[in-house]
């Protein structure tokens, strides 16, 4: 083969790999007013978001099986932490362990700070179906959805995409 041809599929190569990795953190824009739902805590307790709360809030749905989702929670600690004081609040979503055999120990260890709820398949199905984990949805002042997130993040991102929701319109 010549070296035209090599470099016409080198460059296949990369594009599809590159098509394959963007399709795990896939970003799409989404509009609507968070549905209004309540659910309990592992701690008995129940948590209501609704459209009309004025933080600016990370909804994450996540798995115990699922490590990209272990991986992403030392940032969701850390921003949590560091913006709260901004209105500023994560909110996790279970989908895999109901009673919490597993989720009170990953809380513990990862010193999560941050209210972790016990999700369904009904709560899914309110939030479009979610297909991936983790799958998150930034939710404005205003309470309408401003990103629906899929996959891992790099911290700087999501940060960045946090700082955005949290500015003064205008």
């Amino acid at each position: 083969m010549h070296k035209p041809v090599y470099r016409i599929l080198t460059v296949m190569g990369l594009l599809a790999g590159f098509a394959l990795f963007s399709s795990c953190q896939e970003k799409r824009p989404i509009t609507g007013k968070v549905p209004t739902v309540a659910l309990k805590s592992y701690s008995g307790e129940t948590f209501t978001l609704a459209g009309d709360d004025k933080d600016v809030t990370l909804l994450v749905f996540w798995a115990t099986w699922c490590q990209p989702c272990l991986m992403e929670m030392p940032t969701l600690v850390k921003l949590h932490e560091k913006y709260r004081d901004r209105n500023f609040r994560v909110v996790s979503i279970n989908v895999d362990d109901p009673e919490g055999q597993k989720v009170k120990s990953i809380a513990r260890d990862f010193g999560i700070n941050y209210p972790v709820l016990i999700g369904n398949e009904d709560i899914m199905k309110q939030f479009g179906g979610i297909t991936a984990l983790p799958t998150s949805f930034l939710i404005g002042r205003d309470g309408r959805i401003r990103e629906k997130l899929q996959g891992l993040y790099p911290e700087e991102q999501l940060e960045h995409l946090v700082t955005q929701a949290l500015a003064p319109p205008g």
